[in-house]
């Protein structure tokens, strides 16, 4: 799969201001490593470049060309530590409106045909999202390659209109935090955690946690348990930016921090379900005080709407006890399927459900 955009050339900047001309456009921020747990993307490192060169094949010339000596795209992509593509955003082509990137990529011929191109789009949309610096990812491709088209579409880009022989698509940026109007989710902070201590209760330690971890909490006292806390919280905000584990906090329009909501897309568990790493897997705990309003509920529709924007995970997974009634009901006002039912390894009698994770598009 392969676009016109991003062909990886080393960018120079020439740009002179002058009183009458806008700003030159921002400079690509450098990628940090980020995963969805079946693909990943970061900054190419010394000896990538030859490992791109060598991965070029007649299709990759065919719609991109030669391609530069020297590749530095804005990041390689990774299936099992292995380079096995690329992919880049550029902000600088005249024809790009502010705020606005192009994107292309290119996977190597072994590796195509398995979501790695749309996974790592996806997961590029999630670094811009990050940064906070522009506004929407532009693809232009070629008419007659059929892939990326098809890429483009499935991935909720719209379509803008041409451009010589080559069709345009946009996407907006995700925003990093979502509502509904009633409640919000974020990213999780430090400050959570006199709400996230209360929230620990014997109902949310029922249902979610392992036996193992029930007993080494109530080994600790309280200061070590808030030290505890304080950690898994420090660890939920610095993964938010590379996953493949995404947390957040729950904010009513009257109260902060009502519920905690993850999504797992390398969740060992689902495995022997015969779900693949990139899926997700997604639990929900509320705080005590806040139970039975709907606000979890709420929270998960939006985390589905979080992973259809930074993500190319195709579905979304609930793995719930049969006697937990409350988190079934969840399942069930988001029109959830039974995939199974069985036994897990502590004897616990479990349901398996899944929501389909569809993509709309933004503009």
């Amino acid at each position: 799969m392969w676009t016109m955009a991003g062909l990886g050339q080393p960018r120079q900047r020439t740009v002179m201001n002058t009183p009458q001309s806008p700003p030159p456009p921002a400079p690509p921020t450098p990628v940090t490593p980020i995963t969805d747990g079946h693909t990943a993307i970061r900054a190419p490192q010394p000896g990538d470049a030859a490992i791109l060169i060598a991965g070029r094949d007649p299709a990759f010339k065919r719609f991109l060309g030669e391609g530069s000596p020297d590749p530095r795209p804005s990041a390689c992509i990774l299936a099992r530590n292995r380079i096995i593509g690329w992919v880049d955003y550029d902000p600088e082509p005249d024809w790009l409106e502010p705020g606005e990137v192009n994107v292309g990529y290119n996977v190597f011929a072994a590796h195509r045909g398995r979501g790695h191109a749309s996974r790592a789009v996806m997961l590029l949309m999630h670094h811009l999202a990050l940064h906070g610096v522009h506004r929407a990812a532009v693809l232009l491709i070629r008419r007659d390659n059929d892939d990326s088209l098809a890429l483009a579409r499935r991935l909720g880009f719209d379509e803008t209109g041409t451009r010589d022989d080559s069709i345009g698509f946009k996407r907006s940026v995700p925003p990093l935090s979502y509502t509904d109007g009633t409640v919000t989710i974020r990213r999780r902070e430090t400050s959570d955690l006199d709400e996230d201590l209360a929230a620990k209760d014997a109902e949310q330690q029922r249902w979610l946690w392992m036996p193992e971890d029930r007993e080494a909490w109530r080994t600790m006292d309280p200061r070590e348990q808030r030290a505890h806390a304080l950690r898994v919280l420090e660890d939920n905000h610095r993964t938010f930016g590379q996953g493949p584990k995404w947390t957040f906090s729950v904010d009513a329009t009257d109260a902060t921090n009502v519920a905690c909501v993850d999504c797992d897309l390398a969740n060992d568990s689902l495995r022997g379900e015969g779900v693949p790493f990139g899926e997700a897997n997604i639990s929900y705990a509320s705080h005590p005080a806040h139970r039975g309003r709907g606000y979890v509920s709420r929270a998960v529709h939006l985390v589905i709407r979080f992973l259809a924007g930074h993500t190319a995970a195709r579905t979304a997974h609930f793995v719930i006890e049969t006697e937990n009634e409350a988190s079934l009901r969840v399942a069930r006002s988001l029109e959830a399927r039974l995939r199974s039912r069985f036994i897990n390894e502590e004897g616990n009698r479990m349901c398996h459900f899944e929501v389909p994770i569809e993509r709309t598009t933004t503009l």
